[in-house]
């Protein structure tokens, strides 16, 4: 899965179409995994860990589908054959509406476990593609792009999204970034999940009305991602913290559901105890909160925010992405 740090909205069409544009985000180590073992019927069987549900029935009958695994409908009506079945088993580390990119994650691991158990190849940029083209197309769901080329190529990313090309510049940052990174990041649960397609449905309608807040919001998105890359990679990263703030209150011009009271209550609580900045993670409306605290105030900013009753997890960075392999 993925936090993202700046340029949050202009990968949401119809805005790279336009205007071209670019997010800046990192992989942590939290994990979709999913496992596929081709059967000799024409069977699906799921297994969803996290819900504890089990679905059962012929490929053909996949449409009817409990909606509670209707993501995993659209991996397997692309990838499956007509006539051989697949038994499913998928758990996430999140749950969708968390604002770390686990719906798409879970797509992109679902399909590099299909692509493995049926013995297909694809590279980097194609099974990214292929699960965009799932999640938006096959399965009709609002959205962006950034999740599924995070979770498929990890890393520290700077992407540009263009009208048909995506570019993923990898930032090779030294360890003692990385490890700075990871010690000042605080991710922060605001205990609600949001439904993301409402908000971006609603950035989507301002945006093509020209809803002039809307419009140089996501401009300066795109702006504050490429002004948070260069001050990270000059190694300024009280700066990159600092930078959080901006695009938090940027953010939150692009659609009046952004911002919760719990989330303006946690933001004010961690600056008011020494954070430098923080933002929401996904599209607003609830789910994490990342802060960025400097070495001094981390705890502090951590004990403040629990005080509020929210849990406060540490960060790891990932550089492998998505993972995939075959096995008896």
């Amino acid at each position: 899965m993925r936090i993202s740090f700046a340029g949050g909205g202009t990968d949401v069409a119809p805005y790279p179409e336009r205007e071209g544009g670019a997010v800046l985000s990192a992989a942590i180590r939290r994990y979709a995994y999913a496992s596929a073992r081709i059967r000799e019927d024409d069977q699906f069987v799921i297994h969803s860990l996290d819900l504890g549900l089990v679905a059962q029935g012929p490929i053909a009958e996949l449409s009817e589908l409990d909606q509670q695994l209707h993501l995993l409908r659209g991996p397997i009506s692309r990838l499956a054959g007509d006539d051989r079945g697949v038994e499913l088993r998928v758990q996430s580390q999140a749950p969708p509406g968390s604002g770390l990119g686990a719906s798409s994650t879970i797509v992109v691991a679902v399909v590099g476990a299909l692509l493995a158990a049926y013995g297909r190849s694809a590279g980097p940029h194609r099974v990214a593609e292929m699960a965009v083209s799932i999640e938006r197309e096959d399965l009709g769901l609002t959205g962006g792009t950034q999740d599924h080329y995070a979770a498929v190529f990890g890393g520290f990313n700077f992407l540009e999204f263009n009208d048909d090309e995506v570019t993923v510049n990898a930032l090779r940052l030294p360890v003692s970034t990385v490890a700075t990174l990871e010690h000042n990041l605080l991710l922060c649960d605001l205990g609600s999940s949001r439904e993301s397609a409402t908000i971006i449905d609603d950035q989507r309608e301002r945006f093509e009305r020209d809803s002039e807040s809307t419009v140089r919001a996501l401009s300066r998105q795109k702006e504050l991602a490429v002004e948070m890359k260069q001050v990270l990679l000059s190694g300024d990263l009280d700066g990159f913290g600092g930078m959080l703030g901006e695009s938090w209150a940027v953010k939150q011009e692009l659609s009046p559901l952004v911002a919760t009271d719990a989330a303006v209550r946690a933001y004010d609580a961690a600056i008011s105890a020494g954070a430098l900045g923080g933002k929401i993670t996904g599209a607003g409306g609830g789910g994490f909160m990342l802060f960025y605290a400097p070495f001094g105030k981390r705890f502090e900013v951590a004990q403040e925010l629990r005080e509020l009753g929210h849990e406060v997890l540490d960060i790891a960075l990932d550089d492998d992405g998505l993972q995939s392999w075959s096995h008896d």
